[in-house]
């Protein structure tokens, strides 16, 4: 049921005889309504009111989404955007911002997200199931399932996608571990500084100093 479409009344007289109606259709064409007038509830079913709730939840949800999307095209890096983002929307933390970008991203052109919970949606659309989430929509599309079955398709193209070569298993795995060694050396080093080094110091003169770092470590690579 799409939204607006509701039976108007029309007015004036109605005519007699079919050609007197053809002759005067001009003055039978309903007033523009409002589809989001409340009166106009009252004609719906109980079925009908949840259709419509669901309707216009997916709809915003995609919307929110498109608009976020198009203004962080506008921006050049994610820190701009997010300044942005936190002046205008401080509802919108960059969790919700990323699922709505997310959504929006994925459901568009042939892809719809009628008849798929929007929690679903954020799940297929989420960054971590990109490789998986076109198989998932054919899978899940014009079916109407529940939320919980369509976590279970996700998780059944999940476990096949993951079902590498026990060498390649381990490769991930060491890689992995490098990197998370790594980003917790590179943490732990940098509470150091703020914490001893640069403890007392402003905001400005640490910036200072870890830019001039940076420019000395890109010429020494040039020497």
């Amino acid at each position: 049921m799409a939204i607006g479409k509701i039976a108007r009344p029309i007015k004036g007289e109605l005519p007699e005889t079919t050609q007197e109606f053809i002759a005067n259709s001009e003055n039978y064409i309903p007033d523009p309504v409002d589809p989001f007038d409340a009166n106009l509830l009252k004609k719906l079913t109980l079925e009908e009111l949840a259709v419509r709730y669901k309707e216009i939840d997916y709809q915003s949800q995609l919307f929110k989404g498109q608009i976020l999307l198009e203004a962080r095209d506008r921006f050049q890096s994610n820190i701009e955007f997010g300044q942005w983002r936190s002046v205008n929307f401080t509802e919108l933390n960059s969790s919700n911002t990323g699922k709505l970008i997310n959504l929006a991203r994925f459901f568009q052109g042939d892809r719809t997200l009628e008849g798929i919970p929007v929690s679903a949606g954020y799940l297929i659309s989420a960054p971590k199931n990109k490789e998986i989430a076109e198989d998932v929509y054919r899978k899940i599309k014009d079916k109407n399932l529940k939320l919980e079955e369509i976590k279970a398709v996700i998780y059944s193209h999940q476990q096949k996608n993951t079902s590498l070569p026990e060498k390649e298993n381990d490769n991930k795995d060491a890689t992995k571990e490098n990197k998370t060694r790594l980003e917790r050396d590179v943490t732990a080093f940098a509470s150091h500084l703020l914490e001893s080094t640069f403890l007392g110091k402003s905001d400005a003169f640490i910036k200072s100093v870890l830019t001039e770092a940076l420019v000395q470590l890109s010429n020494r690579h040039k020497n």
